[in-house]
């Protein structure tokens, strides 16, 4: 079943010259915002979630939203699946990347296997998606820039926080973790949950395996969690150091007291890869 999340809008005509449409697709979520080339004014922004982001579920959406098909500046798209990995250039093989996420994560056969280069870290990002979504984003955005969520994510990280650092982005259904300490980035991961006591087994057993200290490693937090929600209240009955990433646009006047702005973070990482 789909079903809308969010649908904000700024009032009144947006005559940008420039307008970028940014997309992420994941899993069970769908989101897209408009903003304009410096991605510090954002125009419309929407959210759907559905219990699987097919092709009827895709076809759904473009339907209901002409502003689709509008021209764009750029169109920027994100895949946010889970099935990924890291490995070092030199390491780097085409000819073995199935084998390496089939072990990983296993793959229905129905899927594509893409690879792209991740800035400043020397490292490949293999990872996978179905195949009809690689399909489904050619034929409506053929002019489209693609990457992977764990790609965005390493682009936009500061690793140099000497006590550790994990940069955590949640949607309803799943969050992903970047793991970093002494500008070394340590794992890129996303993990599904359900309950606020996942999540925080996630963030003990990251901290335990790389030895990090609760009272002083930092949680920089993004995504769909309330500061007054249970969640929040669970991390820090754990963590100390909290704080929240807030994006470089601003919520229209009109809905900021309806949606705190950490919430479509990620959705502002891709569109400043426009810039």
């Amino acid at each position: 079943m789909l079903k809308q999340i969010f649908n904000i809008a700024a009032p009144g005509e947006h005559i940008a010259a420039q307008k970028i449409l940014s997309i992420r697709i994941g899993i069970q979520h769908f989101s897209f915002a408009i903003s304009n080339n410096n991605s510090d004014q954002l125009f419309q922004l929407v959210w759907y979630s559905a219990d699987e982001i097919d092709e009827n579920v895709l076809r759904e959406i473009y339907a209901r939203h002409p502003e689709l098909r509008s021209s764009f500046y750029k169109i920027l798209i994100c895949y946010d699946h889970p099935g990924s990995i890291f490995v070092p250039d030199t390491f780097c093989n085409k000819n073995n990347s199935r084998m390496m996420l089939q072990t990983m994560y296993g793959s229905n056969g129905s899927d594509v296997i893409l690879n792209e280069t991740v800035t400043d870290w020397q490292l490949q990002n293999v990872y996978t998606i179905p195949s009809i979504l690689k399909d489904w984003t050619r034929q409506h955005f053929p002019t489209a820039e693609c990457w992977h969520d764990h790609t965005i994510g390493a682009k936009h990280i500061n690793a140099g926080d000497a006590e550790g650092g994990l940069v955590i982005d949640f949607r309803e259904h799943d969050l992903s973790i970047i793991v970093s300490r002494a500008n070394k980035l340590l794992m890129v991961q996303t993990y599904s949950y359900s309950s606020p006591s996942d999540v925080i087994y996630y963030l003990l057993k990251i901290c335990k395996e790389f030895s990090f200290l609760q009272e002083q490693v930092n949680l920089t937090i993004s995504g769909l969690v309330e500061k007054e929600s249970s969640l929040y209240r669970e991390l820090y009955q754990y963590f100390l150091q909290l704080q929240f990433r807030e994006p470089a646009w601003q919520i229209p006047v009109s809905q900021q007291k309806y949606y705190p702005s950490h919430f479509f973070t990620s959705l502002n990482d891709l569109a400043l890869c426009a810039s």
